[in-house]
């Protein structure tokens, strides 16, 4: 017996032996890559171009679907990324029949283990995906071992064969020195009967329910369809729609037909963001709106009349904020939000907009403070519950500066790293903070 159980201590201290020298060898203390791609005017139209071809990729019948990306959208992403994630820097450069992929991530570990720097090389494929040797710190390993690793824990842990089915949609990679191409066809293989893509994709949506409970959120989206219905009148401030929802939210809360504040107000919020945001969000969230001609006739005018602080281009970034952080995070919303407004000032454009800019903090930090605990859920739905003053919502905003031109901006405040813009941010974050739903 003694003999085992020395045996067994053995195998343990050699095991956490191993795994601290992995460890050791795969984070380091310093990261191998500095941020070199800035977001800007330029940045953000290769972002919007990237999009714009994927959307029109997936739109296509066609098999199999072309995703193509050049070095200059690449570059584009890699700054986007850095906004919307801090902790993450990337960089992806183009060789003719491949690609080098880094990217060096920080860890909230002492700082002698603080960064993940992965280095990959992506060759041009035929068939399949073929990755060179990856290296994870100093520690090298098989790429092509690990995307066969990958596909087994998928297969083992997420569903039987859905790591195959994954990887089996790569059918190709091109590379040249300006241009990445990769042949994708969806497959019908995700579910246990044949369908098409599509509906394989809304069957799998639907099963992982990944932003809520379907049946919550149509209860408060069709709760507001009624009330609108029966009332008839129009009222022209977002703020009125939101305290009628949140009124909802607590008197659900109060009734315990609930257990979880932060839960329920995800649920409410969605289902504003699905009513006056954009039909598209429903293909993420399920199947919630069943709405009558005349419903889907208030419905229309309803998003394109109500205001906030009497413009409907301020509503609708709070909405669009507010469904970005429910989809993502509270960095992704305000990079996007940035991104939006970089756009704005190219060519053609309304211009770079601080007002827009302090829609898209405020419907970002709301949905933040909403859904982060039970706690902060509560104190939110008590700010909220019927207000019908925009005052407890939005600041007002005068002030702040509109229209601002791409050279305009390179003139007056250089950059998203200048003091001068980070004190435009500052200012906007001041604002909020005196109204009482932001300042908890």
């Amino acid at each position: 017996m003694k003999v085992w159980l020395k045996r067994i201590l053995c195998l343990f201290v050699l095991l956490f032996c191993v795994v601290t020298i992995v460890i050791f060898i795969a984070l380091q203390s310093s990261p191998s890559l500095q941020r070199i791609h800035q977001i800007d005017a330029n940045s953000a139209a290769e972002n919007q171009r990237i999009a714009q071809r994927l959307i029109q990729s997936l739109k296509s019948d066609q098999q199999p679907i072309r995703l193509q990306a050049t070095q200059a959208e690449l570059h584009g992403l890699s700054a986007f990324g850095h906004r919307a994630i801090p902790q993450l820097t990337s960089d992806i450069i183009l060789f003719q029949d491949s690609a080098l992929i880094s990217f060096s991530l920080a860890l909230p570990l002492p700082k002698f283990i603080r960064y993940l720097n992965v280095e990959l090389m992506l060759v041009s494929s035929k068939e399949g995906i073929d990755l060179g040797t990856v290296y994870i710190g100093g520690l090298p390993l098989p790429g092509n071992g690990l995307v066969k690793l990958a596909e087994w824990l998928t297969n083992s842990y997420v569903k039987k064969e859905f790591g195959t089915a994954l990887l089996s949609m790569i059918k190709s990679v091109d590379i040249t020195s300006n241009q990445i191409s990769m042949g994708i066809v969806l497959s019908e293989n995700l579910q246990d009967k044949p369908l098409s893509h599509k509906d394989s994709l809304f069957a799998l949506r639907d099963k992982l329910a990944l932003y809520g409970d379907v049946e919550v959120i149509r209860f408060y989206h069709q709760s507001l369809v009624d009330t609108i219905e029966q009332s008839g009148t129009m009222k022209f401030s977002l703020a009125e729609y939101i305290g009628f929802t949140f009124g909802l939210v607590k008197q659900r809360n109060l009734a315990e037909i609930t257990d979880s504040p932060a839960k329920e107000n995800r649920a409410a919020l969605m289902a504003l963001v699905l009513y006056f945001g954009t039909d598209k969000f429903e293909l993420l969230v399920g199947d919630i709106s069943k709405l009558s001609t005349k419903q889907f006739q208030q419905r229309t005018k309803r998003r394109s009349r109500v205001m906030l602080r009497e413009r409907v281009d301020i509503q609708k970034h709070f909405i669009y904020s507010v469904a970005l952080q429910l989809f993502g995070t509270s960095t992704a919303s305000n990079a996007i939000g940035e991104l939006k407004e970089f756009l704005d000032s190219n060519s053609g454009g309304s211009g770079f907009s601080f007002a827009d800019l302090m829609a898209d903090r405020a419907g970002t930090r709301l949905a933040m403070l909403a859904t982060d605990s039970d706690e902060s859920a509560l104190k939110v739905q008590e700010h909220l519950a019927d207000i019908i003053d925009e005052d407890l919502l939005l600041p007002e905003l005068t002030g702040l500066p509109e229209g601002i031109s791409q050279q305009k901006f390179e003139q007056y405040y250089y950059d998203i790293d200048s003091l001068v813009y980070q004190t435009m941010l500052h200012n906007i974050d001041e604002r909020l903070r005196k109204i009482a739903v932001y300042r908890d």
